[in-house]
């Protein structure tokens, strides 16, 4: 039951305390976790509900025809779109509090203090937790979708939003085929823009790209002083956490979560963290389990990361 003299505490001083530290979960990406912070703070879509999540594209050209004077023309149906479903993600992080704790740090200052350790501890796990996930491959059918399912070519993730991918052009699953390169490169700046230019269809290009520390410092060293800026830089519409090299006008970022080897080339535009909109880093009123001696809150989100457009995006492995 709950503690009969600490209850009104935690209820007006450490909600008040979780409401102020609210904007820090977010910000809390911002350093170990570039990529999943961008994703947080630029590139989100919230949906207030849904059965699911679908995304529309466009896998085919429409019929159309040549002609001179009163020739007829030709009527004709084709399907040309379709949809990728995807499921709600859902993730949690208990805010846990022993009444032997709340007993020893009676008090609205201790207490304070109490959920402000405990507030760290979240938006640390909740940080780690989402940058590992907004990485992965698809395989765990309750986490994210990543990006390095996103940015397969059917070899390793054989079908993404439901719909399998082809290489047959005109497919439905034609265009969910990333580009993907596992042969090993060794690094160099002509390498990197080779393989950049792969995810360059019209004016579509990648404008973020992804790597290790490892990776990162090689590009450095062969960088123009000129085309290095920082994230503070206000010219610069990619505030992500981290000093940058621009290459070919996109933002050369470390994240932590990078896998050793890897380089991601990522077109932002199309690819959007779906967040539901009563699961943005909730939390839930405090509880006081019957059988138990505690408070108890917990911090919910749930989304999907989607791609529209996984053949813009490009992933280069084994990169030495």
């Amino acid at each position: 039951m709950a503690p009969p003299t600490l209850s009104y505490l935690l209820d007006n001083v450490a909600t008040s305390t979780m409401e102020k530290r609210l904007p820090g979960v977010v910000d809390g990406f911002f350093l170990s976790n570039p990529f999943a912070q961008r994703l947080l703070k630029l590139d989100n879509i919230k949906l207030e509900g849904g059965k699911d999540i679908r995304s529309r594209y466009i896998y085919a050209d429409k019929p159309s025809s040549w002609y001179s004077g009163l020739d007829l023309l030709p009527i004709e149906q084709k399907e040309s779109r379709t949809e990728m479903i995807f499921n709600w993600k859902q993730h949690n992080v208990p805010v846990l509090l022993s009444g032997l704790d709340l007993l020893k740090n009676a008090g609205a200052e201790k207490i304070s203090d109490l959920v402000q350790d405990e507030m760290d501890e979240v938006q640390m796990t909740a940080a780690n937790e989402m940058g590992k996930a907004v990485f992965g491959d698809g395989s765990d059918p309750k986490k994210l979708t990543g990006i390095r399912a996103i940015c397969d070519d059917g070899t390793t993730v054989a079908s993404y939003g439901g719909i399998t991918r082809s290489s047959t052009e005109g497919n439905p699953g034609y265009p969910l085929r990333g580009v993907v390169s596992t042969a090993g490169t060794t690094f160099s700046l002509d390498a990197m823009n080779i393989a950049m230019q792969s995810g360059v269809i019209g004016a579509e290009k990648p404008d973020l790209i992804l790597t290790t520390t490892a990776l990162w410092n090689k590009w450095w060293a062969r960088a123009q002083p000129s085309q290095r800026f920082n994230a503070t830089d206000a010219n610069r519409p990619v505030n992500i956490g981290f000093s940058q090299i621009e290459m070919n006008g996109a933002a050369v970022v470390v994240d932590s979560h990078c896998p050793a080897g890897y380089v991601y080339f990522l077109n932002m535009k199309w690819i959007k963290l779906v967040i539901h909109s009563k699961r943005f880093f909730s939390f839930t009123d405090w509880m006081y389990p019957t059988n138990q001696d505690s408070a108890l809150k917990r911090m919910y989100f749930a989304g999907e990361l989607v791609c529209k457009s996984p053949r813009l995006q490009v992933l280069y492995t084994n990169v030495t």
